[in-house]
């Protein structure tokens, strides 16, 4: 397997100074994986480390949804105990596994469920503890979102641009506006997946099936949100597609769409 740089990215952020903090210093134990793979001395106390401290982090994370009555706090802890028990099943497999073993689970660990954990679940109660004028400033393409693939990354932002049009209705017929915008932006993202494919088929990328599976879901979902239109007031349209862009796409950019592109660069 290909082991990029464990490391925090910027646009891992989801706006609370605490957490943001504990999640960095999470990928900055889990770096030290790759620093220290021909140490097994070493990789044994980073392991021990990295368990402890997420557990220390999602307590922390679990007082804090509290607080705020977060409405999926179960299922959110839910999936903090299984990251837990991944963790605590890597040290008792410890024995049994080779060093280039353990290395591995960890890394898909913090690289995939961590990563897409923060991402998407995390960012959720982000916008929760929002107020309307709070989200919508806060919501904007941000250069961090960039993969340097330029063909993609201007098709993201022509998806984002869209989004925001959908929410800049002054004098105009809102429900008119928005429904339009918003078939804009459904028939835009699916322009745009093929195009995605299509690169994706031209670099003979592995994981191109799950890739448009992931695809079908997101546009399932804004098909969905189409269905939906009439039902909403404008204030649940604002929050429902802010949050369908900022957590569903960008999760999808910063996670899926960056794979390929590290698969292209790991090709040359």
């Amino acid at each position: 397997m290909e082991m990029i740089a464990i490391k925090w990215e910027k646009s891992y952020t989801i706006g609370h100074e605490k957490i943001d903090a504990e999640h960095k210093k999470l990928f900055e134990i889990g770096a030290k994986l790759l620093k220290y793979k021909n140490d097994s001395r070493k990789i044994i106390e980073i392991i021990k480390e990295l368990a402890e401290y997420t557990q220390f982090h999602f307590n922390n994370e679990e007082k804090f949804m509290k607080s705020i009555g977060y409405d999926d706090f179960d299922y959110h802890q839910s999936l903090h105990k299984d990251i837990v028990k991944t963790l605590n099943n890597t040290i008792k497999e410890m024995t049994k596994l080779s060093i280039e073993e353990i290395i591995a689970k960890l890394y898909t660990l913090i690289n995939k469920s961590i990563v897409q954990h923060i991402l998407i679940e995390d960012k959720k109660f982000h916008h929760k503890i929002k107020n309307r004028e709070e989200l919508k400033a806060s919501f904007k393409w941000h250069s961090d979102y960039k993969l340097h693939e330029n063909a993609i990354d201007e098709e993201h932002k022509v998806l984002f641009d869209i989004a925001l049009k959908a929410l800049d209705y002054n004098n105009t017929d809102i429900n008119s506006h928005i429904k339009i915008t918003i078939k804009e932006l459904y028939e835009y993202m699916k322009t745009h997946f093929t195009h995605e494919e299509e690169f994706m088929e031209k670099i003979a990328y592995p994981e191109l099936t799950e890739h448009k599976e992931i695809h079908q879901g997101i546009i399932k979902g804004l098909h969905l949100f189409l269905k939906e239109l009439p039902k909403l007031a404008v204030v649940d349209f604002e929050r429902k597609l802010i949050e369908y862009i900022d957590i569903w796409l960008i999760g999808h950019i910063l996670y899926e769409d960056r794979k390929i592109v590290n698969f292209k660069k790991s090709t040359k």
